[in-house]
This record gives structure tokens, sequence and C-alpha cells, in this order.
């Protein structure tokens, strides 16, 4: 009977054209009518409860994915970060058989670099370089560089480098420091990634961070959150360490370990109490762990129990209009559900909507708002970049084929204002990484540039809406600026100093760096903006050098043409010769005092570059004469073309120093050492072969091997420990001894045998041995 009356009432409602909202709605309000407070009591108890338990599941559900995935963005930005730090040039594989301790500077940037690493995340805990040689070391910016003492250990990490993942994770990972227990959650980047390691990467999480994303999931001090590996080892909790909360823990993970499902949640009974469980698994770089929260139900759910008890226990009362009035409540509370699912269904028709009109209404609803929010974001985080990148290419002439109205209808697109405006360039260069003042290193160009581009767009937002900011990464910042034509040329061009001033001492003060503002001319097509951008760049190179800031105007520079000529023709001439001699410590001293000279004479970085271009030639034609080709020193670079690139004096003098001048004579050394050589060894076989004639001498050994007094002398006394007179001398003396003792020849004859008069040979021989030469013979005899 009660399904034949069902099957009516469904048919009914299929003929009257309403759906299972108008069925819900009737029988809710005959309920209502009809039982009141008994009803309510009884479904408050079931629902209140079961919404509850539902509420709590997905807020835990929402908090468990949010955590899973700042967790897991925290892991993914640390693994690209560490793969970046791999390949940073302080990580090259030389340092894996270099002696650390010799090489300071090495090993101090190695711990600046880590300290670095450290410093940048604050998920990480300690940054470490693993060597694995003979002899394996582990380097650390807090510890220096401990050697692996432990066979144990020393197995440990040797077991890192075989494995097949370039970067992994390692759950329990000692720190190298021969304490067994200081172990940790460590992200290894094999260095280098790809082929045989020479070493490892090594960025030890910190645990309380860990303890503190982890504690976020625990919604209930008497519930439990971990996170476990894949074998079910709690790695992390929030537990504070008693009994009852291990054995919850303990519990909640075996259930869970039970379950295959990658994410889900359930209700867990134990010892009377229900708790609602969610968890979850994420894998990074091949590790997979899981998070695991509880929370319990029992304490929630407690004043909903009594409360719908109570009324469970006053209701039944009210039947007698129940059918009429639950009728005609029905009838007018469907009638604004009709009118919006009509309206819908004219606009998208679906077949869902005939089974349920309120679920067909709220899908639809959601459905249209996630994808506005959608495209709002898209939109909000592309338009910057989009104006920025448009811009950028404006300036720098990319769009020369499009007309002067096209290019104004694209900026107009992007809300830049081009109706009545002037137009106008700043460009902005940052230099001085040589003085010993600066905040950067000379490696860090573009960290130094977008710092600069960053302080300019703080000062220009406040004074002018219609301003973009172009960073050309090259030590250089383009600022595009526009103001209306109701202003006079004077007036911009007043404000724009302004600007252009506030815009150099800032950046000058902050940066610890020389800053030029170069100002363009206003003007009112924006196809003049890539040549203008020309012009700037070439007005740069009028900055003066000795300025910390200077703002230069385009407009009122005129470059000299009838300057005076101001080179240092005499400390060039001087150079020239210390090069051609040889001499290293006079050459490094003398470009400096070019340098330097130059700067003196006049500050301008166009006059600069000239004079190093024109000595460096000079240099280049010095080799030539001297009989040496300069691609032999230089390995074919282009000096011309690295000098070129240099802005700063400091900078000109090391590349002279190191690139040019150390190169020259060292290998210029080199050649005379081996020459001098080799002409010591033929002098030395002529003396030994005609010491005993009395035409030998310094002089004539000199003009038989077409070199001077001076240069055979230095190189015979620097080879043979002895200088020229010395050596005959004793060659002489050692055969007059012989003479002395092995023949009955006369003291006369024995002194012109070995070429000297006979009383300067009784005379030497006297000196040298502290008795005559008859007194000799008689004693040896």
């Amino acid at each position: 009977m009660w399904s034949r009356w069902r099957q009516s009432w469904y048919l009914w409602a299929q003929r009257s054209g309403r759906g299972n909202f108008y069925r819900r709605s009737l029988i809710l309000v005959l309920c209502i009518t009809s039982l009141p407070t008994a009803i309510i009591g009884y479904t408050s108890y079931i629902t209140g409860r079961a919404h509850i338990e539902k509420e709590i599941m997905r807020n835990h559900d929402t908090l468990l994915k949010k955590t899973m995935d700042r967790m897991n963005d925290n892991l993914a930005q640390l693994e690209l970060a560490a793969t970046q730090w791999s390949l940073d040039i302080r990580m090259d594989a030389r340092i894996a058989d270099m002696n650390l301790k010799d090489e300071y500077n090495t090993t101090q940037n190695l711990y600046r670099f880590l300290g670095l690493m450290k410093g940048a995340y604050p998920l990480i805990d300690q940054a470490q370089l693993y060597l694995d040689r003979q002899d394996p070391v582990i380097i650390s910016d807090s510890e220096g560089i401990v050697p692996i003492a432990t066979q144990e250990e020393r197995d440990i990490f040797h077991t890192l480098m075989k494995q097949a993942r370039g970067v992994f994770w390692w759950e329990s990972l000692p720190r190298g420091n021969g304490k067994p227990d200081s172990t940790s959650i460590a992200l290894i980047e094999k260095l280098p990634s790809v082929g045989e390691p020479y070493g490892a990467l090594i960025l030890y999480l910190n645990r309380e961070k860990l303890v503190e994303m982890v504690e976020e999931m625990a919604t209930d001090p008497n519930g439990a959150a971990f996170l476990m590996s894949k074998d079910g080892h709690i790695i992390i909790s929030s537990g504070n360490g008693n009994e009852e909360h291990a054995e919850l823990e303990a519990a909640v993970r075996e259930s869970v370990i039970g379950r295959s499902e990658e994410i889900g949640s359930y209700i867990l009974d134990r010892k009377g109490q229900s708790y609602s469980v969610a968890f979850g698994q994420f894998s990074r770089s091949g590790t997979l762990w899981k998070f695991v929260t509880a929370t319990s139900l029992s304490q929630l759910t407690a004043p909903v129990e009594f409360m719908s008890r109570s009324m469970l226990s006053i209701g039944g009362i009210g039947l007698l209009l129940a059918v009429l009035l639950s009728w005609v409540a029905s009838k007018r509370i469907y009638q604004p559900i009709v009118r919006l699912v009509n309206v819908i269904k004219d606009y998208k028709p679906t077949q869902e909507s005939q089974a349920d009109d309120l679920a067909f209404i709220e899908q639809e609803w959601r459905h249209l708002s996630q994808e506005s929010r959608v495209l709002e974001s898209k939109l909000d985080k592309a338009y910057p970049a989009l104006r920025s990148a448009f811009l950028l290419q404006l300036v720098q002439g990319h769009f020369y084929s499009l007309s002067e109205a096209e290019l104004r209808g694209r900026m107009a697109s992007f809300d830049w204002q081009t109706e009545s405006q002037w137009f106008v360039l700043l460009l902005v260069q940052i230099s001085g990484f040589a003085k010993e003042d600066g905040r950067f290193l000379e490696n860090e160009e573009q960290l130094a540039t977008f710092a600069a581009a960053n302080i300019a767009q703080e000062i220009v937002k406040t004074q002018s809406q219609n301003a973009e900011i172009m960073n050309f990464q090259d030590m250089t910042v383009g600022i595009l600026l526009s103001y209306p034509m109701d202003q006079t040329k004077q007036q911009a061009k007043d404000e724009l100093y302004l600007l252009a001033d506030d815009l150099g001492q800032t950046i000058s003060s902050l940066l610890k760096m020389q800053t030029t503002v170069s100002m363009g001319r206003l003007t009112a097509n924006v196809q003049d903006l890539p040549q203008l951008l020309v012009f700037l760049r070439s007005s740069i190179r009028y900055r003066d050098l000795k300025a910390a800031h200077q703002v230069l105007d385009l407009e009122e520079m005129l470059p000299s043409t009838n300057d005076d000529v101001h080179y240092p023709f005499a400390l060039e001439k001087e150079l020239m010769q210390a090069i051609r001699m040889g001499q290293s410590e006079q050459s490094l001293s003398l470009i400096e005092s070019f340098i330097h000279e130059l700067v003196s004479q006049s500050s301008k970085e166009k006059i600069l570059q000239e004079g190093a271009m024109q000595v460096l030639g000079s240099m280049l034609h010095t080799m030539l004469e001297s009989g040496f080709n300069p691609h032999h020193f230089f390995e074919g670079y282009n000096l011309y073309e690295q000098l070129n690139q240099l802005r700063e004096p400091e900078q000109m003098v090391r590349f002279f120093q190191t690139k040019v001048i150390s190169p020259y004579i060292e290998g210029l050394n080199e050649y005379q050492d081996i020459h001098m050589k080799r002409l010591v060894e033929r002098v030395t076989e002529r003396i030994q072969e005609r010491f005993m004639s009395s035409d030998i001498s310094l002089e004539e050994c000199a003009d038989a091997f077409n070199t001077t007094t001076y240069a055979l002398s230095k190189a015979f006394k620097q080879i043979n420990g002895v200088n020229f007179i010395d050596y005959l001398i004793t060659l002489r003396m050692d055969k007059a001894k012989k003479l002395l003792v092995s023949t009955d020849l006369k003291v006369n004859e024995i002194a012109e045998q070995i070429g000297y008069q006979p009383s300067y040979f009784i005379r030497l021989f006297r000196k040298y041995e502290n008795m005559t030469p008859g007194q000799y013979r008689d004693r040896m005899r």
C-alpha cells in the first residue's frame, strides 16, 4: 500500500511540473505543523550530530589540504632553490679535490654561500656541503670544515651518492658532527645532479618549524596530528609526550596504515569516544609522506544531544490544521524557486534541473562564480606583466612597424592616458662596484639593478600615475612618464628635474653606488621614444666619474669638440719603457697612475674610455716591437671589447694589471729565463775551454754572444751563484795548484800559463790561499 501511494505521489508531482524541492517542502511543512517540537527535537538530534560531524570532517579535510599544499609548496620551493644553488659557480667540481684549508677565499665564499642559503628560507635549519672523497668532509657555515670520523656515518653519506635521483629527501640523516642522535629530515641535491657526483648539497629542515606546521592541523587538544612515512613511522608529531596521547597516536596510525586511498576521512571509535580522522599523502622527489589528524567528536556533539532529548520530551501537540496549512504554505514557498529555475533554464537548459531544482540552482551559481573568480584572478595577475612587457618593447624599438595611432591605441588599452600628453624618458645608471664601501659585489649586477628599479618604483608612484619602470638588466633602469599638455614644457621640465634629482640622491644613498640620471626631451609622439633611449644611453658616457649622483639633461648637453688635449704622454712613455724592460712592479704602478691622471684631467667617462683605448693600443704596439705576438699571451680574447664594457677607473686599472700587463711580463720573464740559461751554459763552456788565455774577460764573452756585460753578469750570477770574475779566478787557481803539485815548473811559468803576470799571480794566490805559491808547493809535497 505504501509503495502504491508513493508511486501515485511521484506521478502527480511529475504531471504538476514540480520537482524534488516542492515535494520535500510539502513534507517538511507537514511535519513542522503536525509535530513541531517532537520532530524538531528528533531531527535536531539526528541531523545536528551528522551535520557537526560532516562539518568537522569537511573542515579537517580543508585544513589538511591547505596544510599539505603549503608544505608541498614550501618543499617544492626549497627543491627549486637547491637546484639553482647547485648550479652556482661556487659549487664548481674543482672544490672536490681542493685543499680548502689553504684556499681561504674559496672556503670563505662557501661559508657565506651556505649562510645565505640558511637565511633565505626559515624552514632550513642548517645548510651543509658534503664532499665525497677519500677523506670525506662536511662544510658548514656554523661548524666550518668537519671531517666525518666514524665509518658508520661515512657509509651513510656514501650511500647518498649511490641514489638514482639527483635530488631526494632523507628522513633521518645525521649531521656529520660525530653526534649520532643529531639527525633530521634533509633535502639532498647531488653535485652535479646528473653524472658522477663529487658531493652533495644537504639542507636540514628545522624540526620546530615542521612541528608548528603539523600543530596547525591539531584543532583539538585531546586529538592528534602527525606526519608519518610510507612505512608508518611517525616523523613529526604535535604530541605532548604523555602516555594517553601516545596510545591515541598509535591507534590512529594503525587505522590509517590499513587504508589504501591517498586522501580521505572517516570516524574512528575508540574507548567509547568518536574521533574524526582525516589523512592525505603527498610525494616529493620519490619520497611519500602522510599527514594525519584526529579530532574528538564526543565533546562537540554533547550540547546537541542534550537539547534534542529535551525537545523530544515536551513534543506531541498540534495535529488539526496540518494538511490545509501545509498545502498552502508549500505552494507559497515554492513560487520563488519556480521563477528562479525558469530563468536559469531559459539561459542554460539541462536535464538535471528536472530532478532537483535547488541542487541545479546551487550548481549553476557555483559554476558561474568560480568562472568569474578564475577569469578575474588571471586578468589581475597578467595585467601588470603585459603592460610592462609592451612598454619595454616599445622603447626598445620593436614596434617600429606600427603607426602613431596604433601605438597610442595599445597604450590606452593598458590604461595609459595618451591624449594631450607630453612623453619623456629617464635613464638611471648605477655604477661603483669597485668602491670599498659598496653594498654589492661585482657579480651582483642584476641584484643591484633590481634594487634600483624597486627604489625608483616607490619614488615615482607617489608623484605620477602615468609612469612605468623598465629594468634593462644592464645596470640601467628606464622610466617612462607623461605630463598633461595644459602644463608648459618648462613646468613639466622643472617637475622632471626635481624627480630626477630625488631619484639620484635616494638611490645613491641607499645602495652606496654612483647614480646618474639622464633626462630626455619632452615629445608629443610615442614613435620618438626608441630614438630618445638611444640618445640617453649615449649621454650617459658624459657623466662625471667623481660625482656620487648627478642629473644630465639631454637638451642641455653639447658634446665638446674643441677641448684641450690632456693626455699623460710622459706617463705613457714611462709605462711603455717599463713594459719593454719587463719591470712588473713599476708597470703595475704606472698604469694605476696613468688612469688616475686621466680622471684628474677630465672626469668624463667618455674621455676616460678613449684614453684607456689609446694606451691599450700603445701596449700592444710595444709588445709587437719587442718581437712578441699579443695573441699568444691573451689567447685570442678581444681586449678592446672587454675594455669597452668597463665604466669605473678601478675596474680599468684592474683590467690592465691582471689581463694585459701581468700575463705579458710573466711570459716575457719565462722566455728570458730560458734564453739566459742557455746563454750562461755556453759562456761557462767557453770559460772552461779558454780560462788559461789572458784574453778571456766578461766584455769578450758578451761581445762573442751579442749581449751586454750587465745582462750577462746578472744572469751568470743568478744561475751559477757566483759572479764571472770569481768563477774565472777559481778555475785558474785550481789549475795553478795542480801545476804546483804535479810539475817542477817555475812560479813565473805557471803564472804565464794561466794568463796572469807573475807578481799579480803571487798576490792573488796569497789572497785566496793565505800563502805564497812556493809555500803551497812545499807543504803539499
